[in-house]
């Protein structure tokens, strides 16, 4: 009774609690700014074992932006990420949407512990990005991960279709697959250096060349803009 008789800003504690925006998965409001969490492993379809695995879908955060984007209660766009990254399916798409929807609502990303890989190519397309002092920033890169098969039968492939299976046995089967992961390394590279106004080149130099860098290190390299926490960014926002 003492608490509820106190006079107390009922709007202000709203803001600082949060809460959800209709038609998303898992969009927070924060006063007129709109948090959409990007945590765990990236995938392009959402599915049943995303929501249980904790995971999140390019499908998802690109439907959860344009619901950001359309509600007129919405001034302020904020990526939360967490990720170690995932599928490069479906990331170039959702960066470019990103990029776009800078021209209508401000964007900005936040890393709190982590954002390797897909995670960063995301933070990369937003206007600024802010980190915590102990987040891991970087990882650009693309890896294919391939099982040789063992006694589980046999494939007959076309005559007209040679490369149709690399045989990762062979240095032509791996050579082959170098090639995949180059051609996807350097739309990776160039779409972080468009999202960052800087030339590749730099990217390449001093954004880690695939290792990760922390909190200030990143800061000082150019992969962030700032260092703070995710309060004190909430506050500066709004």
């Amino acid at each position: 009774m003492d608490i509820a008789s106190r006079e107390t800003d009922i709007e202000a504690v709203a803001a600082k609690l949060g809460r959800p925006l209709e038609n998303t998965r898992s969009v927070e409001m924060r006063g007129d700014i709109a948090v959409i969490p990007v945590t765990g492993t990236i995938v392009r379809y959402a599915s049943f074992f995303t929501e249980i695995c904790g995971g999140v879908s390019t499908e998802t955060l690109a439907r959860d932006l344009n619901t950001a984007l359309n509600d007129a209660s919405v001034k302020t766009i904020l990526f939360n990420i967490d990720s170690p990254g995932g599928e490069a399916s479906g990331i170039a798409e959702l960066g470019e949407m990103i990029v776009a929807a800078r021209e209508k609502k401000r964007v900005v990303a936040y890393i709190d512990d982590m954002a390797a890989s897909a995670g960063y190519w995301i933070a990369s397309a937003a206007e600024e990005i802010y980190a915590s002092k102990t987040a891991m920033v970087g990882s650009i890169g693309v890896v294919f991960t391939l099982r040789e098969k063992k006694g589980n039968g046999i494939e007959i492939v076309s005559s007209v279709s040679p490369y149709k299976r690399p045989d990762i046995s062979t240095k032509e089967g791996i050579s082959q697959i170098q090639r995949w992961a180059d051609s996807l390394g350097e739309i990776f590279v160039d779409s972080v250096a468009k999202n960052r106004g800087i030339s590749s080149r730099k990217v390449l130099e001093r954004f880690g060349k695939g290792d990760m860098l922390v909190g200030r290190e990143a800061q000082k390299a150019g992969m962030v803009d700032d260092i703070t926490t995710f309060e004190a960014l909430i506050a500066k926002l709004t």
